[in-house]
């Protein structure tokens, strides 16, 4: 590898984390200013230079395979965090070797000291180095990005499958909009815990908002209402729509031992729970 352009990138360090900056700010206006302020500019221009030090040991020709793995998923959280998505990312990347590429060309052309052979070569390797960072930065993102959905999906689940205690003993589960299998798996294991947790004998289940009904949400229905009963709990319908009437009449469902109401409020005024 060309001992010039070695000695000369090493010379140039700060200068060239400059340039990859401005550059990156330049070509991506939009989604730089998530990285406006004091704190990120300083955090990603530090990444910048660790990224020029990991392309000069790689082209000294020593082992930094951990070292990119590291930067790679250190920079995949960092960029998570901030929000920037997987494609705004990978140009970050482009634009990187882009100017990489104007230095080559820049020493080549001022210095003459490097061949075209050289250059190329010196090309090719940071190509290689720039394509297998943004393969580990991509996979680690990835991986990064589907944990924090798989968060927000269960706070989701959470916050909409509340056991609200009303008195002692009694609690209302509202559920609102569609249940599909998911969602159906959720709130019967959410309601099992919480009844149990919050020592719940009587669990009003409000079904006033679910607008879309077939025979799967009435059969899940079913199994949550069984399995409440199997834990002692006494389940009681408020809301319960003519279509979803239908669906549980045609699917043979029986739930004569579960006491029904028109709507909640009726459903609580049986519980003495009237406004004064």
């Amino acid at each position: 590898m060309s001992k010039v352009f070695y000695d000369l990138l090493k010379e140039r360090e700060k200068d060239l984390v400059d340039k990859l900056y401005d550059s990156i700010n330049d070509n991506q206006p939009d989604t730089f200013l998530k990285l406006a302020g004091k704190p990120h500019t300083e955090m990603y221009k530090g990444q910048l230079g660790k990224l020029i030090h990991l392309l000069e040991s790689f082209l000294a020709g020593e082992s930094v395979d951990q070292d990119i793995l590291d930067w790679g998923t250190r920079v995949s959280e960092d960029k998570v965090r901030q929000g920037l998505s997987l494609s705004q990312s990978i140009k970050h990347f482009l634009v990187i070797r882009d100017v990489l590429w104007d230095e080559i060309i820049s020493i080549a052309e001022n210095n003459g000291q490097m061949t075209r052979e050289e250059e190329l070569k010196i090309g090719k390797v940071i190509n290689g180095f720039i394509d297998d960072l943004i393969l580990i930065f991509s996979t680690s993102y990835t991986g990064m990005a589907n944990k924090r959905l798989k968060a927000q999906q269960a706070m989701i689940d959470e916050i909409s499958t509340p056991v609200i205690s009303i008195v002692d003993g009694v609690a209302v589960l509202p559920i609102i909009g569609d249940i599909d299998t998911h969602r159906a798996r959720v709130l019967r294991e959410h309601t099992l815990r919480e009844t149990n947790r919050q020592k719940v004998d009587c669990l009003i289940l409000d079904l006033s908002g679910v607008f879309i009904v077939d025979t799967m949400v009435a059969q899940e229905l079913f199994k949550i209402i069984n399995s409440l009963k199997l834990t002692g709990v006494d389940v009681n319908l408020t809301g319960m729509r003519p279509e979803l009437a239908h669906s549980v009449v045609s699917l043979g469902i029986s739930f004569d031992n579960v006491k029904m109401y028109n709507n909640l409020e009726q459903a609580l005024k049986a519980f003495g729970v009237v406004r004064k």
